[in-house]
């Protein structure tokens, strides 16, 4: 049922390997010790901190399309056919735009974070959808941290790279403008053929996927917390399965790949057209490289009761198709996935393979709210998302969902229903916010004591309301009436 390499055979920089290593083992531990690439740096190993980050190109439509991981949490397994960039590989005879703008702004102090920072904005200016601006500066280097500089020293030298490069980039193919600015290494010109001629076949052993063997998507949590013990560990790797394909309708549903990232869910069109704020949402969420990696279907496996892409899903009335080894195929709403903390209405050889949520009419209404301690890039003390169906201004249909309030993530399944028929005013959302509070009985922790996340909860929901229905619920009386 699932492939996985035994042996990997793949681009590193410029150089074309073929090495025998566990399908575990983290990029960032071969790249060091075997290869002694130690421009990588190690770090947090969480994915947090950006030292280790990494550009990967993989062939799309005849194309390479790069992006930025974090080594830390990138198997071996996953490289066949696929491009690595290191901050060696982006060395020349002379400092690139980006190098030659982080030295003259001084963006470097310690430098142990400067390869990480210098290959994010490399990744930047690599990819189309990134903007030549102050914002796609932010953007490429969201999972970058720096102990020593402050940011605005590299924020400055990000910028400086760009308007070194604009006009040479505006409406260009990215790749060969950088090389032809003599920003990327002349190799970059050659690597869609030279991966082309990797056969994806070769070098890889089929095997059936058996109880015991950890099942792993993107591995943003599962590497943060067995990194070491996965390394040698018999796994599958389900980004090896298939081609992971854009969202589609069938049957009145938007049906998506489980494995589809964060990043390419929140870029897809067909996603966008229902969820025109999703891109923004998914910024909150986490950074660049952490969004290349994560998964829709890993996200709702972790059963994490804060998770901000579940309770989103919760909201839109999601459904889940399970697959077993034995191709047995079964389905269940997401509500319906939670039984208790971490724990999941699934066998332990069942796999999430798609997820689907119904399409949307002209009458429905969106919104999906965050409260954490960081307002970017931070576990969420409460979220809370609202779809809300209006016929001649009454709710015709309600689905609401909570996180942070439970032991799971948590759908509003009374306050949902009070909703169908009422009225949209003032008192009507009253009555569904003591509803809903009646519904879940938060527990105190770190991010806050269980009364401040009851309040918080209320004001979420509330925050819903007022944003999706401005003209009928009025913000200043709905809090006097509080």
């Amino acid at each position: 049922m699932v492939t996985l390499h035994k042996v990997v055979e793949f681009i590193l920089n410029s150089e074309t390997v073929q090495v025998h290593v566990p399908p575990g083992m983290l990029a960032l531990d071969y790249l060091r010790q075997h290869k002694n690439l130690t421009g990588t740096k190690s770090g947090c190993k969480e994915g947090d901190c950006g030292a280790c980050s990494v550009i990967i190109g993989e062939l799309k439509g005849g194309a390479v399309e790069y992006r930025p991981m974090t080594s830390c949490l990138l198997p071996m397994g996953e490289l066949h056919g696929k491009h690595l960039v290191t901050i060696e590989g982006l060395n020349m005879e002379h400092l690139s735009a980006v190098q030659n703008a982080m030295v003259d702004c001084g963006g470097t102090q310690c430098g142990y974070c400067t390869p990480g920072f210098v290959v994010c904005m490399t990744a930047g200016l690599m990819a189309p959808q990134i903007p030549l601006n102050d914002e796609g500066v932010l953007y490429a280097i969201s999972g970058n941290l720096c102990r020593c500089t402050g940011y605005r020293s590299i924020k400055d030298a990000g910028i400086r790279a760009i308007e070194s490069l604009r006009d040479q980039l505006i409406d260009k193919e990215r790749i060969d403008a950088l090389v032809e600015a003599k920003a990327l290494p002349k190799f970059f010109l050659g690597i869609a053929e030279r991966l082309k001629a990797i056969n994806p076949e070769k070098s890889l052993q089929m095997e059936t996927h058996q109880r015991g063997r950890t099942i792993v998507a993107g591995g943003t949590d599962l590497y943060v917390q067995r990194g070491e013990q996965l390394a040698e560990s018999s796994i599958t790797l389900l980004n090896n399965e298939s081609e992971i394909l854009p969202a589609i309708v069938s049957e009145e549903r938007v049906i998506i790949d489980a494995r589809m990232t964060f990043e390419a869910f929140a870029t897809d069109p067909l996603i966008k057209t229902y969820l025109q704020e999703i891109y923004d949402y998914n910024l909150l969420m986490a950074s660049w490289p952490i969004r290349t990696r994560s998964t829709i279907g890993g996200n709702l496996c972790n059963a994490s009761p804060i998770a901000d892409m579940t309770c989103l899903l919760l909201a839109l009335e999601c459904s889940l198709a399970l697959t077993s080894p034995d191709g047995h195929r079964r389905e269940l709403p997401l509500r319906e996935f939670y039984l208790g903390y971490k724990q999941l209405n699934k066998e332990p050889d069942e796999v999430v393979t798609e997820i689907s949520f119904p399409v949307f009419s002209e009458n429905i209404y969106f919104n999906w709210e965050k409260v954490s301690k960081r307002a970017w890039l931070d576990i969420a003390t409460v979220n809370a998302a609202c779809k809300f169906e209006v016929v001649d201004n009454c709710f015709a249909r309600a689905s609401m969902a909570l996180g942070g309030v439970s032991a799971t993530p948590l759908y509003l399944k009374e306050a949902s229903v009070f909703l169908k028929s009422k009225p949209v005013l003032m008192d009507t959302v009253l009555d569904c916010l003591t509803v809903a509070q009646s519904e879940f009985k938060p527990i105190g922790d770190v991010r806050g004591s269980a009364q401040y996340k009851r309040l918080l909860a209320r004001q979420l929901l509330l925050a819903n309301f007022v944003k999706l229905f401005p003209e009928s619920i009025d913000q200043e009386a709905l809090c006097a009436a509080l």
